[in-house]
């Protein structure tokens, strides 16, 4: 959270969100893109590990891989 505010200090920081899991972290983006139109764009970065977790607990290996 500390380096997002500092690298975009304009970012509203009810944007920047550090969650425990994978799962916290999925749950909480379907219920912003329910929120929100037209939706939600998500970029995952990291891991082959974490980005390989968010396709599992999302659902998306059958158009991910």
């Amino acid at each position: 959270a500390a380096a997002w505010s500092a690298l975009v200090p304009d970012l509203p920081t009810e944007n920047i969100h550090v969650l425990p899991s994978i799962e916290h972290a999925v749950n909480l983006i379907r219920s912003l893109d329910a929120k929100s139109e037209p939706g939600v764009d998500v970029l995952v970065a990291g891991s082959l590990h974490l980005v390989g977790g968010v396709i599992e607990v999302a659902g998306l290996s059958d158009v991910a891989l």
